[in-house]
C-alpha cells in the first residue's frame, strides 16, 4: 500500500547559496508553518555547498501535512552570472586627430566556457557555448 502525502503550503524564496540561516525572515516563515528551520537550513547549505556563496537562488519549498518539507533550487539566470563575470576595460579610440577613452565591458573566454559547462553539463561544449 502506497501512502500519498499532499503538500499543504508552497513557499517561494530567494536564498543566498550556503547562507541559509534559521533566523528571521526565513525562520519566521518556516517556523510559523511548523517546519524545523535548523534542519532545513542544514540541508539547504549542504545542497548548495559546491556553488559560489554569492549566488542568490530561487528556492521553492513544499511543506507537507506532517510538517516535513522538500525543496527545489533553480540555478541563477545566465544574465545574472554574466553580470558577475564582466569587467570593464578602458580603450583608446582615435577619432580624426584626437584620442578618446572608451569604457567597454569584457568577459574572459575561459569564463564563458566554464559558464557553458555549469549551465548545461549534459550538452556537448560546442552546443552549450553557442547557447550562452
Amino acid at each position: 500500500m502506497e501512502v500519498i502525502i499532499n503538500y499543504r503550503h508552497i513557499k517561494k524564496n530567494f536564498i543566498q547559496s550556503q547562507k541559509a540561516d534559521p533566523s528571521p525572515p526565513l525562520g519566521t516563515i518556516l517556523g510559523n508553518l511548523g517546519v524545523n528551520t535548523v534542519n532545513f537550513c542544514t540541508k539547504f547549505n549542504v545542497f548548495t555547498s559546491k556553488l559560489p556563496y554569492y549566488f542568490i537562488l530561487k528556492v521553492i519549498i513544499y511543506i507537507f501535512d506532517n510538517k516535513s518539507f522538500n525543496f527545489i533550487v533553480s540555478l541563477p539566470a545566465t544574465s545574472h552570472i554574466l553580470n558577475l563575470l564582466k569587467f570593464e576595460k578602458i580603450i583608446k579610440i582615435r577619432v580624426f586627430d584626437r584620442f578618446h577613452d572608451k569604457t567597454i565591458s569584457c568577459i574572459k573566454l575561459y569564463s564563458l566556457f566554464k559558464l557553458a559547462k555549469f549551465k548545461f553539463p549534459n550538452l556537448h561544449l560546442k552546443k552549450s557555448f553557442l547557447i550562452i
